[in-house]
This record gives C-alpha cells, structure tokens and sequence, in this order.
C-alpha cells in the first residue's frame, strides 16, 4: 500500500512532458530567492511546535497520513486485525479516534475544500474501484463502484462542493470518465481528453491537451464544459497548471530563456496576468520536473518548492527552497532551505502542513520548524 501511495503521489508531477533539455544551463537571472526579497509575515499563534504530539504506529500495520480534518486533527490509514481502518489524530491533545472502517484497501482520502465531505478511495480487488464519501463524522453519504478499473484519479469540485470528476483507468490505460454528485447519487458519463482534469468553475473542466503521437514537453490548455459539452482553449505552451479561488496558476517556460520556469497567477474569468515570479526550471528524463504545491485560501497564500539551479535533476544536488507566495501583495517568503521536492498538504488555517511521500512529517508555518508526526513502534 505505501508503494501504491508514493506512485500515484508521483504520478501527477511525472505526467507533463516527454523530452529533457539536451543541454541545460544554469540560470543566473532568476537566481534562488534571498532574504533580501522576502517580507517577514506575522501570523498570530497560540501555540508552538513543541505542543504537537506524535502519532505512535507500528511499522508493519501504518499506512500513511492522508489528509486534513480540521485545523488540528490529521486523517492516516492503518491496518488492524484484518481490517482497513482511517483514524483521526489531534496533533495538539494526541487523541485518537476510528473514522472509517472498510473490508478493502484504502488507498485515498481527500476532503473537499469546505471539509465537511471526505471522498475515501479503495481497492476491492485489482480490477474494481471504488469510491466513498463521507461527513466530517465519518458517516456514510454514498458509494460508487468501478468496474474493470485498475485505478481512479478524481478532483472534487471547490466551487460546489459536492461534485467529483473521476477518470477510471482499464488494464490497458485507456480511460472513462465520469460526473458524480454526492447528494443526488446520479453518476454521469462525460468525455474527458485527458484523465487528469482540475475543475475550472462549476461546470468546467480543464485539461492540458497533450499530443500522444508527437511528444513534447508543453502543450495548450483546454476547457471543457461537462453541461453543453463545449471545449474552448484558453492558454498556449502550458506545461502545469492548477485552479484555485478567483485564479488559475499556470507553470510555462521563460519566452527569453528556456530553462526558467515562469508562474502566472491569473483571473479566472479574463485569464488576465495577476500576479508572476519566475524560477529555474530543471528537467528529468523526458520531462520538466514540476514541484509539488498547494494553495491555502484562509491566507490567499501559494506554496511550493523552488529548486536551487536549473538543469537536470540527475546532476543536481536533491536541493529545494520551500517557498510561499502572497496572492495579496504578490510577496515570496523562503520557509525552509535545503528540502526535497515531496509531497505537502496543509492544514485548513494554513497553520502546520504536513510533508513526504506518507506525509509523515510536520512543518508548523509560523515557526518555520519541521518535526516528525510519526513515530514508529
């Protein structure tokens, strides 16, 4: 299961191009951002890192932390006694209690972006998917089944709250894509191009239109509309993008440089330029690396990891700045030097986000600290 985890973690930051720069360079104009740059946020706390506590596993039977509850209580999968089981643990008392219990893998969990439905993947059998949905109580609101599915990516819609877009993958990778609402349990058929669409607004898809006969290590971004059926391109030389609140921010190459990487913050409506920063853009295999991220909208704050030199990533020491940027006043802020690109996901407030690839590990924001959640016995 932990195998099965760090693959679809990576999935998503492996899947945005096919050919490596055959010669980078390195980048001297964005260099790594220096404290000169940054403006020092205050963030009122009431408590420090030395008030988190552990969750104590043992090692054979914890799967990973998963997702957020709340502003202090995290979401991990356990195994016990032949059963599959989502425990919720209080990062301040310690407390631990039984979310959810299935008879088969659980392989995801992720909240909606109001945190009061829980979309919980699991894997009957290697060809069934299946999804729930839960409360924020751990009670049951509906299931969906999968046949012939070796594998589902979804995306909860944040301007409804109560739809998921759901790409089911068969034995050959070939895909179906799906609509379901929560409340009305109506699961729709839609012809997504791409399995791993973001949702655009409350009828809206989009997806990168990558050219499988011709590889390359950009493309265009498309919109899709799931009610009319309608596709619109929106953006050209898109190389990762995701949609958040009022914007959409999209990752594209330097037009004066190659290996720099420029993010656009965007209007969602006009897709007008908003706010921008630039950074070195490194490459791996046949494709550009892109760091994993997160916006948290009780902040207006985009987090990411800027790596310390363009170039490729086999030649570069695993070296990255762990950033935030304002989407108030378009201000960057170094958290934390010298990380690896690993997954992160924060806690609603924007407090603690956790990070690694079981998201094992804790950085509390305000203090600019990290610590271990677990604790393996």
């Amino acid at each position: 299961m932990k195998k099965r985890m760090i693959f679809l973690s990576l999935m998503f930051s492996l899947l945005i191009g096919c050919q490596p720069s055959e010669n980078p360079k390195e980048v001297v104009d964005p260099s790594p951002i220096s404290e000169e740059e940054v403006s020092d946020k205050e963030k009122p706390v009431s408590y420090s890192i030395e008030d988190i506590q552990q969750i104590e596993a043992p090692f054979d039977s914890f799967g990973a932390v998963v997702e957020w509850l709340n502003d202090e209580t995290v979401l991990y999968i356990m195994e016990a006694s032949g059963k599959n089981e989502v425990h919720a643990f209080n990062v301040l008392s310690g407390e631990s209690t039984l979310f959810f219990t299935s008879d088969s893998p659980i392989l995801t969990v992720e909240a909606n972006s109001t945190y009061d439905l829980f979309a919980i993947q699991t894997a009957p059998s290697y060809t069934e998917g299946h999804l729930s949905v839960v409360d924020a109580s751990g009670n049951l609101v509906g299931n969906w089944e999968f046949p012939e599915s070796q594998d589902l990516v979804y995306s909860w819609n944040p301007y409804t709250n109560k739809h998921i877009a759901v790409s089911s993958f068969h034995e050959d990778w070939t895909f179906e894509g799906y609509v379901l609402d929560i409340f009305s349990k109506e699961m729709t058929s839609e012809n997504f191009t791409n399995p791993f669409v973001q949702w655009l607004g409350e009828s809206k898809v989009g997806y990168i239109n990558w050219d499988q006969d011709e590889p390359s290590l950009s493309a265009p971004l498309l919109s899709y509309d799931v009610r009319t059926g309608n596709s619109e391109m929106l953006m050209d030389n898109v190389i990762m993008y995701t949609a958040f609140s009022d914007f959409v921010m999209t990752m594209t190459r330097d037009m004066e440089d190659e290996m720099v990487a420029e993010y656009s913050f965007l209007d969602i409506l006009n897709f007008s330029n908003v706010h921008q920063f630039k950074a070195p853009l490194v490459s791996m295999y046949s494709n550009y690396v892109t760091p994993f991220y997160e916006f948290v909208s009780t902040t207006n704050e985009f987090f990411t990891f800027i790596p310390t030199s363009s170039g490729a990533v086999e030649g570069l020491s695993a070296s990255f700045q762990f950033i935030s940027f304002g989407l108030d006043k378009g201000e960057k802020e170094i958290l934390l030097e010298n990380l690896e690109n690993k997954p992160i996901k924060f806690s609603p407030n924007g407090q603690f986000c956790l990070y690694g690839f079981q998201l094992e590990q804790l950085i509390f924001i305000p203090e600019k600290e990290m610590i271990d959640l677990v604790e393996y016995s």
